[in-house]
């Protein structure tokens, strides 16, 4: 790193540049004079069952000329790459495994461009093609490139040694457009070599939601933001490298069938890392295309593993491919003037696939709770509950133009499943919002009436302003500081856990429980509602506040600036759902309302689905902790 500070280590920033371009490319960048390194070609013999090839690029640095940047692992770390998918290919199911090793002194910025571009650049439709790269990212702030680092690179030689991601990623592109697939997987992580603090990190993950690779790219990356990726001494590689081998080798073949389908293996890394780790490293994954056997492995041909992987809690119930939940979406240009459209579109999301029967939407408020009371990240939390998809994704707002991105994971394997896009002017966020779900819903197993399809589209005519003032006056996007409670005695983990299976069953399905009969509960909490949307309805700011256990200034604005907007507004609660817990009640509702905007004369609809949790207050419930 330079004195000035130009330059510092990214943590995955070579996933950053690989998905940061995919320009277009001139296809006479494969005719520049790069250096032929020299390959291995192993025959598999009578195993392919196919003409197709197996295409191994695999690149570790360890020793640098700066001594500093050295690391422990990440040239062993390339070479077993080789050596595990050379001998696992020799069951098939491709013809033969051409493979080019480049470590430490070998890894070059010529030697690599020529791998990319003569070695790589000869795969044809049928093969597939794999990256594996190891080794220090770094990006130069004053100009916003990134690169990789070749052994010779330092800071000062930066413009000479060091690889330029643009041109990286150009060659790549080429080999995607002409292969069957390409397998890329990435441990490039290591800040904290160099003492950067990890917090200034740009991730993978970040970047990498930004942008379509296109079909056929399978992207594997060592961590998510804020991340390490951490070399251990007793694994001998990084804990990304050791357990992406130990699934090559059979570990990630989770049906037994013999073929380890791409699903597999990053499923399986995406649980075994976290294991490996003791939590720290989260990989990332993006598939773009059909699933595909990347390799035929043999049963029993997991090395040991010295730590044991947690039992996964099985008291909920297995996950459950209706059951959904939405969890917040990444603001990527981090102006905080936009951050409620996070929370916004998580309740957006939420409203919408609740109107589809055949989907259990899980409320995020229950999610969140669930999250921050176990200590646990949203893939684990959501395999606690027995949730079988995770909605998420990201949003950029730049000129008044909105580009949100969506995607499936599977709980219980962490890949994704599905993405798709959308973009336009931030007041038709409504609009892109209800097509985003309907794309969604698309590539979710359950089938959707015309009559649900017709209620996501319509009612379009809503306002962006007033919906956040909605949102702040809920408490949403600005949430009111929980109150402490004295709380009984605790129960046995037997009731707890037959309290939470019965809390989940009712906002599942919409029935109520208690863990005694406790008369009247459901027609007092109805009863509150009743007032809660009369209020509302007749405007009273200090009625609204009196219902609320805290009720912050920035509330009372939001709400006052709501309401002096709102001409003949009324107001509509109904799917309720009303479950107790620990604290009181939780209830579940639809709020619709509907007014004339006062400056426009137009009218409007808002809906959203909301959860809140009403705690006694002496003889009298309050919503309490906001949304």
């Amino acid at each position: 790193m330079t004195a000035n500070g130009r330059l510092w280590v990214a943590g995955g920033c070579l996933a950053v540049a690989l998905l940061a371009v995919w320009t277009a490319l001139d296809p006479i960048v494969l005719d520049r004079a790069y250096p032929m390194p020299q390959p291995t070609t192993v025959d598999t013999g009578s195993a392919g069952s196919g003409n197709s090839v197996l295409w191994l690029l695999s690149i570790g640095v360890s020793e640098y000329s700066s001594p500093d940047l050295n690391l422990q692992f990440a040239d062993a770390d390339a070479q077993a790459m080789a050596d595990t998918i050379q001998s696992a290919a020799r069951n098939g199911p491709y013809r033969e495994v051409r493979t080019l090793v480049l470590t430490n002194g070998d890894a070059t910025r010529e030697s690599i461009l020529g791998g990319l571009s003569r070695f790589l650049g000869q795969a044809g439709p049928d093969d597939v093609a794999i990256l594996f790269v190891a080794g220090h990212g770094i990006r130069d702030l004053s100009s916003g490139s990134y690169y990789f680092l070749p052994a010779p690179a330092t800071a000062e030689n930066l413009l000479t040694e060091g690889l330029r991601m643009s041109d990286f990623d150009e060659m790549l592109r080429v080999v995607r457009r002409n292969v069957h697939a390409v397998v890329v997987m990435l441990d490039t992580c290591h800040a904290g070599a160099l003492g950067i603090p990890s917090s200034r990190a740009v991730s993978a993950d970040e970047m990498a939601r930004q942008m379509t690779a296109g079909e056929g790219f399978f992207l594997l990356a060592a961590t998510k933001p804020g991340e390490e990726s951490k070399e251990q001494s007793a694994l001998g590689h990084g804990a990304f490298t050791y357990a992406v081998l130990e699934g090559l080798r059979g570990s990630a073949d989770t049906d037994s069938d013999g073929n380890l389908m791409v699903s597999e293996l990053f499923g399986y890394v995406a649980r075994r890392v976290p294991v490996l780790s003791q939590g720290r490293q989260h990989p990332y994954n993006k598939m773009e295309g059909t699933d595909f056997p990347l390799l035929r492995v043999a049963s029993g041909g997991a090395m040991s593993t010295p730590v044991a992987p947690p039992a996964v809690p099985t008291e909920v119930g297995p996950p459950r491919s209706n059951v959904i939940g939405v969890m917040e979406f990444q603001n990527l240009r981090q102006d905080a003037a936009y951050d409620w459209i996070s929370k916004a579109l998580r309740l957006a999301f939420n409203t919408e696939l609740s109107k589809v029967q055949a989907l259990r939407v899980y409320s995020p408020e229950l999610i969140d709770r669930t999250a921050h009371a176990r200590g646990t990240d949203p893939l684990y939390t959501a395999r606690e509950l027995g949730i079988g998809r995770l909605l998420t994704g990201a949003y950029y707002v730049s000129d008044n133009t909105l580009r949100i991105d969506a995607r499936i994971v599977d709980a219980t394997t962490g890949v994704n499943q599905a993405s798709d896009s959308v973009q336009g002017n931030l007041d038709q966020f409504f609009d892109l919002q209800k097509k985003l779900v309907l794309s969604m819903l698309r590539r979710l197993p359950v089938q959707v009436s015309p009559e649900e399809g017709a209620s996501i589209q319509n009612e379009t005519n809503t306002d962006v302003d007033a919906y956040r003032l909605l949102l702040e006056a809920e408490g949403v996007s600005d949430e009111a500081p929980r109150v402490e409670r004295t709380r009984p005695k605790p129960a046995s983990p037997h009731s707890s856990l037959e309290r939470l299976r019965r809390g989940v069953n009712g906002l599942l399905t919409g029935t109520a429980y208690a863990d005694e009969p406790t008369p009247g509960v459901d027609a007092d909490v109805r009863e509150f509602l009743e007032r809660y949307r009369a209020a509302l309805a007749s405007k009273n700011v200090d009625e609204v506040a009196a219902l609320y256990m805290s009720f912050s200034d920035r509330q009372r604005d939001a709400l006052r600036g709501y309401f002096a907007n709102a001409d003949g507004l009324t107001v509509e609660l109904s799917d309720v759902t009303i479950t107790p817990n620990e604290s009181g009640v939780a209830i579940s509702f639809t709020r619709r309302d509907r007014f004339v905007d006062a400056q426009s004369g137009r009218l409007v609809r808002l809906e959203v689905r909301l959860t809140k949790v009403l705690v006694r207050e002496q003889s009298s419930w309050k919503i309490g902790g906001g949304q």
